[in-house]
């Protein structure tokens, strides 16, 4: 069972960057980070994103998002043909996904979508690097970009840069 046991620089740096994208004023040149050139992406970038697929179909969460279409309850989503409860929030827990019996291969700190797919995955680095076995994971299940940021060089900022330094491109 999964144990939430990640670090306050972590958790703050991923925040801090999902922030940054979400900003409305946001500027384009980010280098290697696609957060798409209009404005209706913005303001969805989403932090913990489970990236998995259904074993009975085809259905993955990289091609297919989560929030694709809502139930009419509050506070709840249709995952497939399930109406799923989650947490107010477009992307179901670890737990929840567990409950459906959606599989999940890895959990992304930000993705950011694109057109109704994840065109951009970002991974906040405090301790440990992301492993070359995840990496290889969300190749597998259809991730075109996928990009390392390090925690300190985040939290090292007093405001918005004007590019954000990418630690290591991974896809």
């Amino acid at each position: 069972m999964f144990k939430g046991c990640e670090s306050y620089k972590h958790k703050c740096a991923k925040e801090i960057v999902k922030g940054w994208i979400d900003w409305t004023s946001i500027p384009t040149n980010y280098k290697n980070v696609d957060v798409g050139s209009d404005n209706n992406n913005r303001g969805q970038v989403w932090l913990e994103y489970p990236v998995g697929y259904y074993k009975e179909n085809d259905y993955n969460s990289i091609c297919c998002m989560f929030d694709e279409s809502w139930d009419e309850c509050v506070k709840y989503r249709t995952i497939g043909e399930e109406c799923v409860k989650t947490n107010n929030y477009p992307v179901p827990t670890y737990q929840q996904c567990m409950e459906k019996q959606f599989n999940v291969v890895a959990v992304l700190d930000i993705a950011v979508p694109h057109k109704g797919c994840i065109c951009q995955g970002i991974e906040i680095c405090h301790k440990n690097p992301v492993s070359d076995k995840k990496v290889q994971k969300l190749k597998e299940i259809g991730l075109m970009s996928l990009v390392e940021i390090d925690a300190d060089w985040v939290l090292n900022q007093v405001g918005i840069p004007k590019e954000i330094k990418i630690k290591r491109i991974l896809i």
